[in-house]
């Protein structure tokens, strides 16, 4: 288990503020954020290649803030892959059991289960410059688990592959998490790369976490305005709450003109957002009618197609207030959205309304 309590690291002139998190053993921790929000400075801390500043880095218990990266037990997959060119395959798939002064017998079984699982066997004499990029991936990542290591630090790994294969290359991290019981960390700016591999995730902008719980939380109900925006969450509304009582409020949204009742505790008075996924906003008409719990409301829809699904911005009145949502394929079709901007009525569901604090 990899546990981090109140940890800051300085690069440079960025401060890397009060961090804390656990990974319990054979789960994935997802470090989220934004470019320079401090994923990799966090990384390099509990790597041992940037010093703390403060706080502790425990892993199985032992404290570990102060030890060289040798003597960690980690396993590491950086950005760039860092393999040796002028080494053949073997040799950069030994050379940190190698550096740790391993005995062959100790991690020679262990290679040879990788290499099976993961179907480089055939690539073993060749230099690294003749792989194709799925190829070094998947050779980064066997040299990083044959120390066998305690955690499994990943730093972006998947980021410079096309969609199918870095598709392929999740499922393969998963079922070796899944065959050797892994712990991994891993930092990406990907929300679908998170979700996908991540049971918890933890939201880092400007150096500080914003949000640190599971992966279904995150997602749901994000914690603050900016988290919700990197999030890709837009359908943001200022309100303020009218009433609070039994752990419910209801919140006056002046925008909508509507009021809402919402999970939660805060003061009348209190400014709030009030939010919902795009995904969450349902399509309705004659045929389709609102549902009990539905908030309705029409205004001009304006499609953008994107494959396997449709961005819809739907515009209320004169356009300043507008509600986004992600559409199917089947749902253009059904609701006839394709034949271009026309008049549509959506509804949001209050079981799917998250809010928070404006301040």
């Amino acid at each position: 288990m990899l546990e981090i309590e109140g940890l800051c690291a300085r690069a440079g002139d960025f401060r890397l503020e009060q961090i804390s998190l656990s990974v319990a053993d054979g789960r994935c921790h997802a470090v989220l954020g934004p470019s320079g929000s401090g994923k990799s400075t966090l990384l390099a801390a509990v790597l041992g290649t940037l010093p703390a500043t403060a706080g502790v880095v425990r892993l199985g218990g032992r404290d570990i803030t102060g030890l060289p990266m040798e003597q960690r037990q980690l396993g590491y997959v950086p950005q760039h892959l860092g393999l040796f060119p002028h080494l053949s395959v073997e040799d950069n798939l030994c050379f940190s059991a190698r550096a740790r002064r391993l005995r062959e017998a100790a991690y020679r079984p262990l290679l040879r289960q990788l290499v099976e699982l993961t179907g480089i066997g055939s690539l073993l004499d060749r230099r690294i410059g003749t792989l194709s990029g799925g190829e070094r991936q998947r050779v980064a990542l066997v040299r990083a688990l044959v120390a066998d290591p305690q955690l499994v630090l990943l730093d972006e790994p998947f980021t410079a592959l096309n969609e199918s294969l870095r598709r392929e290359l999740w499922w393969l991290m998963k079922d070796l998490q899944a065959e050797r019981g892994l712990t991994l960390m891993l930092v990406t700016h990907d929300l679908t790369e998170a979700y996908f591999l991540a049971d918890h995730i933890s939201v880092l902008i400007g150096g500080r976490q914003r949000q640190n719980g599971p992966r279904e939380a995150v997602y749901h109900r994000p914690a603050t305005r900016e988290v919700a925006r990197f999030l890709g969450i837009r359908n943001l509304f200022p309100a303020s709450v009218a009433r609070s009582e039994d752990g419910w409020i209801e919140a006056d949204c002046g925008v909508l003109q509507a009021r809402f009742r919402l999970a939660g505790e805060a003061q009348p008075g209190d400014r709030i957002w009030v939010g919902i996924r795009p995904e969450e906003v349902a399509l309705r008409d004659a045929d389709h009618p609102p549902r009990p719990g539905e908030r309705i409301w029409s205004g001009k829809a304006h499609l953008i197609d994107m494959g396997a699904e449709a961005a819809v911005r739907l515009e209320i009145g004169d356009g300043e207030v507008q509600i986004e949502m992600a559409v199917s394929r089947r749902a253009v079709r059904r609701f006839a959205l394709a034949d271009g901007r026309r008049n549509v009525t959506v509804a949001l569901p209050e079981s799917q309304l998250f809010w928070m604090p404006a301040g």
